[in-house]
């Protein structure tokens, strides 16, 4: 057996919720006692026992990680085995999976993915969104966002880093296809900030995603003419206290707290719980849900 083939087979033997719990560790939300959904598709289901998975929306499923990239993913089979080969150490056996559904290699440390020599896919693709230049060369120059080839692929990479300007967690987003994730090993308190100009500002702006954000300080730009680093922006990376509570405790003049999280349900859900959490701490509290070109 040639070492291509080699690789075809071990990758048959990683399962779906192995393939997550790597790649995507805050993706996999308890269903039942039996199962996992995920936060990205609420009507994918997926099942350890039996290593199965099934998206009702779209109507396909699968057994193994391989069937999960290219159905779910989008992925061609060449990348998704390049992807998977390059898991370490390598994954136990399905049978294992079955006994054992709970995570069994070691959890891999944080570690930013290579960067690319340039950023020409990033910065179209994210163009093609709406965001203006000075925004992207902000975003560049201050190291909180690059471009990454995963397999075959030019992803976007948004880059959360803690008070001393070290990179702690990283978000993937695909320039192409619907792939994106947090990259292994990210430590959620770590949020993806603009920060403002002014060191007493005293004034968040707070998105779900680091494209909103990015979107948000287009918009002020546009609609300012230029002073668009007038607050904080800080992208969770989904719905996620944790990045909420370590930027407050890192920026002590804040005082004015601005929710633009989407207006889908989830996102309402979630601004009506973070009003509340927050108001009882004595912040003044506004409900701003971005405009519907931010993020498209």
């Amino acid at each position: 057996m040639g070492k291509y083939q080699k690789n075809i087979e071990a990758a048959r033997r990683i399962s779906v919720m192995q393939y997550l719990e790597t790649y995507h560790p805050g993706e996999l939300v308890r269903k039942t006692d039996k199962e996992y959904r995920t936060k990205t598709h609420s009507s994918l289901v997926i099942t350890p026992a039996n290593g199965k998975f099934h998206w009702y929306a779209q109507s396909v499923g699968g057994n193994n990680a391989i069937d999960y990239l290219t159905k779910v993913e989008g992925m061609n089979f060449v990348s998704a085995i390049r992807l998977l080969s390059a898991m370490t150490p390598m994954p136990v056996s399905i049978q294992a999976a079955k006994a054992t559904p709970t995570r069994q290699h070691t959890v891999r440390p944080f570690e930013l993915p290579a960067a690319d020599r340039n950023t020409e896919a990033a910065t179209a693709y994210l163009m093609h969104r709406g965001i203006s230049p000075k925004v992207l060369r902000y975003c560049v120059n201050s190291g909180i966002l690059y471009q990454t080839t995963r397999g075959s692929y030019r992803n976007c990479v948004f880059v959360g880093k803690d008070a001393d300007g070290v990179p702690r967690s990283a978000f993937q987003r695909g320039c192409q296809g619907s792939f994106r994730g947090d990259v292994a090993g990210s430590q959620k308190q770590y949020g993806f900030l603009i920060p403002a100009e002014a060191e007493n500002c005293d004034t968040v702006e707070i998105y779900e995603a680091p494209i909103n954000a990015m979107s948000g300080a287009t918009l002020r730009q546009f609609q300012h003419d230029g002073s668009w680093r007038k607050v904080h922006r800080l992208a969770l990376g989904g719905l996620n206290h944790q990045p909420i509570d370590y930027f407050l405790q890192q920026h002590p003049k804040v005082g004015r707290v601005e929710l633009c999280f989407d207006r889908d349900e989830p996102g309402r859900n979630f601004t009506k719980i973070v009003t509340k959490r927050l108001t009882e701490r004595g912040y003044a509290v506004h409900n701003t849900p971005p405009c519907h070109w931010q993020g498209l």
